[in-house]
């Protein structure tokens, strides 16, 4: 099977994997039907079967079951008669999946090219792609008898406009995964489409369309040399912790929710641990007249988070305790959060200011997220319209570039990723401190 890390192009089936398409075609036959003055005899059920047969030929095809036996039209006439109906059918009727276009976006942001390709008339592509606004989503799009192609060929065809970049295969039918198969592409099969159990053979299954997010991250490459090298440092008497750094919105909550989740995946233990948690009541947050020194030296109380849960992680095989963070809306300590922690467990430690001397000593393996600091103040901007690019400049990027110049991250960290595109983190470089730290865990663990 094809690593799923290696998919640069993702090409797509139209009926049962973008749109559910059958109502909508049955509507167009009854109304065709309804003109003739004939009777739909069959169900949606009886024509399910063939979605994903291609209609360029009647022979055999849906048209040439529904036309009744005695009828004065032949099939094809039949055919031109239901695709009259299309344009009107599905403006009115026309939905896509759930969550397909917002889907296609991340893929697209992420990086990936993604065609669409059908057994359907151009016709009937062109009026799902103008009902449903689909067409900027893809960078190529063709129907199989556009050049008398089927699945198979057109598959080799896009994949050669593309320069032979490795491909996945999203659909719900057999012929879908065949043309995978039969192309060394990876196969993705849709079980909530119409295939009726067909997409069960397809090397990945997905119940959603969204589900194709998991399959397709760029961060996982990235997640897994983090596992692979901190996990180096394990010892066998204690928990891993690993900590994500960066300047303010560098991404570092979202980030350690994903190494999260990859870690478990692994069948890995997790336990996560946010500084935000950890501030300090607001008489201490303000209590100086520089609000850049504030933030910097005021804003966490570092001395809990050591003697609370660091300190304890590094000393005890098993470890739990129920702790009250303070509430930022409140400013009481009035919510509980439980920390369960053993010497199997990953603990990502997540927060600004990580690699200062309070808590650097208790990192197994530091990683640090950079962006530009533009990118911080749109995306400050972004989260809280209220916020303001002077409160950036007077507070938060200052304290930052105060941190950053006491502790260098190409110096300090085991890792630095470019977050500018959080959809397509990338590894920038590994620290030279990366083969030094032997000592600093021997230190700790003394």
């Amino acid at each position: 099977m094809l690593d799923p890390d290696d998919v640069n192009l993702i090409i797509f089936d139209m009926d049962g994997t973008i749109v559910p398409s059958l109502p909508i075609v049955y509507e167009s036959i009854r109304r065709a039907f309804d003109k003739l003055g004939w009777t739909v005899a069959f169900t949606p059920e009886e024509i399910n079967r063939f979605f994903g047969v291609s209609t360029a030929s009647t022979k055999g095809s849906l048209y040439e079951f529904i036309t009744p036996p005695h009828s004065h039209l032949t099939p094809d006439e039949v055919r031109e008669l239901v695709r009259a109906e299309f344009k009107d059918a599905f403006g009115e009727m026309a939905v896509a999946y759930p969550r397909v276009k917002e889907t296609l976006a991340s893929l697209r942001r992420r990086g990936y090219k993604l065609a669409q390709y059908t057994n359907a008339s151009t016709a009937y592509l062109s009026v799902i792609m103008s009902a449903l606004q689909l067409r900027s989503y893809y960078d190529y799009v063709e129907c199989v008898h556009d050049n008398n192609l089927d699945k198979v060929r057109l598959v080799r065809k896009i994949t050669a406009h593309f320069g032979g970049q490795a491909a996945a295969i999203v659909g719900d039918r057999v012929q879908d995964i065949e043309a995978a198969r039969k192309t060394g592409c990876l196969s993705i099969g849709a079980l909530y489409g119409y295939g009726d159990g067909e997409a069960e053979s397809a090397d990945i299954k997905i119940e959603q369309f969204s589900d194709l997010l998991a399959i397709f991250d760029r961060r996982r490459p990235v997640l897994r040399r983090i596992v692979e090298e901190a996990g180096q440092r394990k010892k066998t008497d204690q928990a891993l912790v690993i900590g994500v750094n960066g300047i303010d919105c560098a991404g570092k909550t979202e980030f350690a929710k994903a190494l999260e989740e990859y870690l478990r995946a692994q069948g890995l233990r997790t336990q996560v641990i946010h500084i935000d948690d950890f501030h300090n009541p607001k008489a201490v947050r303000y209590a100086g007249d520089d609000e850049r020194d504030n933030y910097y030296n005021r804003s966490f109380d570092l001395t809990r988070v050591v003697e609370k849960l660091l300190r304890p992680i590094g000393e005890k095989r098993d470890f739990s305790t129920r702790l009250r963070p303070l509430n930022l809306d409140t400013d009481e300590y009035d919510t509980v959060r439980e920390f369960v922690i053993s010497s199997d467990t990953v603990v990502i430690l997540e927060g600004v200011f990580l690699f200062r001397k309070e808590l650097a000593p208790y990192i197994d393996y530091k990683v640090f997220l950079d962006i530009s600091p533009d990118e911080s103040k749109r995306r400050a901007q972004a989260r809280d319209p209220q916020a303001t690019a002077d409160k950036c400049d007077t507070k938060y990027l200052p304290a930052q570039l105060r941190y950053l110049e006491e502790h260098p991250p190409d110096r300090v960290a085991d890792m630095v990723v470019d977050n500018n595109n959080p959809e397509r983190p990338c590894v920038k470089s590994a620290s030279k401190a990366a083969h030094a730290k032997c000592g600093m865990l021997t230190e700790r663990a003394s």
